[in-house]
């Protein structure tokens, strides 16, 4: 992999938010809709998921996400960031705060 510089990192807008609302994904195999409240606005983020977690399990939980990501589209939905994770043999981790931080907060 490349390597990037702190400035190029710093680039990238991280920020911890709360997901408020999490659907399935109509005639997706394995997409959820979510919903998160960054403080000063909301975005929806459209991820591949479902296989691991269900739209009730995402309520309510705190999460770190990519704020400044350019907006894609799945299946006709806009996603206007990404949800950070890990996957390993036994699935998908979602990475969050060890405590409850105000939503918005940004990662450094």
């Amino acid at each position: 992999m490349e390597e990037i510089s702190v400035d190029e990192f710093h680039r990238i807008d991280i920020r911890v938010g709360n997901v408020v609302e999490c659907e399935k994904v109509e005639k997706s195999r394995n997409l959820l809709k979510i919903i998160v409240d960054l403080g000063d606005q909301k975005k929806q983020i459209i991820s591949s998921i479902s296989n691991c977690y269900s739209p009730e399990d995402m309520l309510g939980k705190q999460l770190v996400v990519i704020n400044n990501l350019a907006p894609a589209k799945f299946m006709g939905l806009e996603s206007q960031g990404m949800l950070l994770a890990v996957e390993d043999e036994k699935g998908v981790s979602l990475l969050k705060p060890d405590r409850d931080v105000a939503p918005g907060t940004r990662v450094h």
